[in-house]
């Protein structure tokens, strides 16, 4: 009987699905991440990936700057981030909100309501994205790469 409680206490504390050890692996990868970012400035130090959109076409995606720009802002200068990716500006409290909402209901036990994205919605944000993407590639857009 103790060993089978062991079992049990082992296959649902550390299950691949167990929210809690999610939460906790992606808080993790994203300090480890951070102070790597810290520490090593994109494109002139340390090892970071080229876009493949932009190493194809020469043109820049909606997400390109978005690393220099995490970069700046960890560093405190967020004129200089915004600048570099203001759509991922933006972008980044929603994203920040969600993680925050996910990780206070997993770790407090409460039901997680699933946010219904109706299509009204949707469709201006993916029209803001696009939107965006070909602007930034216009001699109109503001902000040098």
């Amino acid at each position: 009987m103790v060993v089978s409680s062991r079992a049990s206490f082992f296959s649902s504390s550390f299950s691949p699905y167990n929210p809690r050890l999610i939460a906790a692996l992606v808080w993790l990868g994203l300090l480890a991440g951070g102070a790597y970012l810290y520490i090593f400035e994109p494109g002139k130090s340390g090892f970071f990936p080229l876009c493949p959109f932009r190493a194809l076409t020469g043109l820049n995606c909606p997400g390109c700057g978005s690393t220099r720009c995490l970069h700046q802002l960890l560093h405190g200068d967020f004129f200089s981030a915004f600048k570099l990716n203001p759509l991922f500006m933006l972008m980044l409290p929603f994203a920040v909100w969600l993680l925050l909402r996910y990780t206070f209901a997993v770790f407090t036990g409460r039901q997680l309501r699933t946010i219904e994205l109706r299509p009204r919605y949707v469709w201006p944000v993916l029209g803001l994205i696009v939107g965006f993407w070909i602007f930034r590639n216009t001699s109109l857009y503001p902000f040098p790469l």
